[in-house]
């Protein structure tokens, strides 16, 4: 008997002419739910980085942020909420280091059909890859079977989930071109794991604009 991919209960689901040739789903019907409910919804929020807007909020007070220090990316692709399912996801595979949750991740992320001329994957400092056996965006990455340019390297720096927007913006910029990769005038899609403020994906294309990129979006697996 099949058994869900994410909790392990056994999945019951009988036949019928709906089902017949469709290929079972690998998750139970709870499961489900529970992805269903942190989807990500258009609904009041911004267009480009994807903040829900309070409701006076007229233009997002982020991306004004942003814009007054970094060339703003064109837009976030995120299908997920940071919270529930994905939080608790997220959390065991890149802090208590199960890899075998990528293969979860995987299968519910999907890249925008864009047609990037490079697929970029943030990096993390190579300590923290050795420390946890893997990176957590290229290990999802590869199990999808995507190209990317692994064209950025960084330093180890403090741990940043918990500093606010000026303590971020006052770390030293900690990235690297690793490449010399012809990137003048390029779409690039920049991808990560969480999208907070914003920052730091924004430190990332600030490092290959001087290479004269033409423009970038981002994708992370949660928002």
């Amino acid at each position: 008997m099949t058994k869900c991919i994410q909790c392990h209960e056994s999945i019951f689901e009988s036949l019928n002419a709906q089902n017949f040739y469709k290929k079972p789903s690998p998750w139970c019907a709870h499961c489900i739910e529970q992805w269903k409910s942190v989807g990500m919804t258009m609904y009041q929020r911004c267009p480009r980085c994807l903040k829900l807007l309070d409701i006076n909020e007229e233009k997002c007070r982020d991306c004004l942020f942003l814009s007054m220090h970094y060339v703003l990316m064109n837009r976030l692709h995120c299908q997920f909420q940071y919270k529930g399912i994905m939080k608790s996801t997220i959390h065991k595979y890149k802090f208590m280091k199960d890899v075998a949750l990528c293969k979860i991740l995987a299968e519910q992320i999907e890249l925008p059909k864009v047609n990037y001329d490079y697929i970029v994957p943030i990096p993390s400092p190579i300590e923290r890859d050795k420390a946890r056996t893997f990176n957590p965006v290229t290990t999802v990455l590869d199990y999808k079977q995507i190209q990317y340019e692994a064209l950025l390297s960084t330093q180890l720096r403090p741990r940043q989930y918990a500093m606010g927007k000026q303590m971020r913006l006052q770390v030293d910029h900690p990235f690297e071109i690793a490449s010399s990769i012809d990137l003048e005038n390029k779409f690039i899609l920049l991808v990560d794991d969480i999208y907070t403020t914003g920052i730091t994906v924004h430190k990332a294309a600030k490092s290959i604009f001087v290479r004269k990129i033409r423009k970038f979006d981002v994708f992370t697996f949660a928002r």
